[in-house]
């Protein structure tokens, strides 16, 4: 997985010209923010070059940026403007580390696994069902005749 992140970092978007083509189709190619060229780029590469995760590059990419004191820092909600790339990843790591409310979808290669490692795949109840071993309780109702058998015994 890692090395189709650091491949995706190396591509040459810029040089492509199904890629620019399609940026400038849409009208984006000089106006557009840092978060909507992220998006057009994974797009595209997930869609014409070989697939990657888009919510795995993100982590990644957020979790590598240089960690200041001041990024670090948890602001409250009315300082936080909306248009700040920042203030939605320390949105993102107040609510995982306080509640775990929200569980990251995981793909289903991820869920498989995890199921053939034998650990617990996040989000999903453990129940507690254990046998009672005691014997099956005999049927009360009489068996349903078949269309074929018989009516009359």
């Amino acid at each position: 997985m890692e090395s189709v992140l650091s491949r995706f970092d190396s591509y040459d978007f810029e040089s492509d010209r199904r890629f620019q083509d399609g940026l400038k189709s849409l009208n984006n190619s000089n106006n557009t923010d840092e978060s909507k060229l992220l998006d057009m780029k994974l797009f595209f590469y997930n869609r014409f070059v070989e697939p990657i995760d888009p919510t795995s590059y993100k982590q990644r990419s957020s979790s590598s940026r240089h960690v200041t004191p001041v990024d670090c820092s948890v602001q409250p909600l009315d300082q936080r403007t909306f248009s700040d790339p920042d203030s939605d990843i320390s949105k993102n790591q107040t609510s995982e580390t306080s509640a775990e409310m929200e569980v990251k979808p995981l793909s289903f290669a991820e869920v498989m696994k995890l199921v053939q490692e034998g650990k617990e795949v996040p989000g999903v109840k453990t129940l507690d069902v254990k046998p009672t071993n005691q014997s099956p309780t005999p049927s009360h109702m009489d068996r349903i005749l078949k269309p074929w058998e018989s009516v009359s015994k």
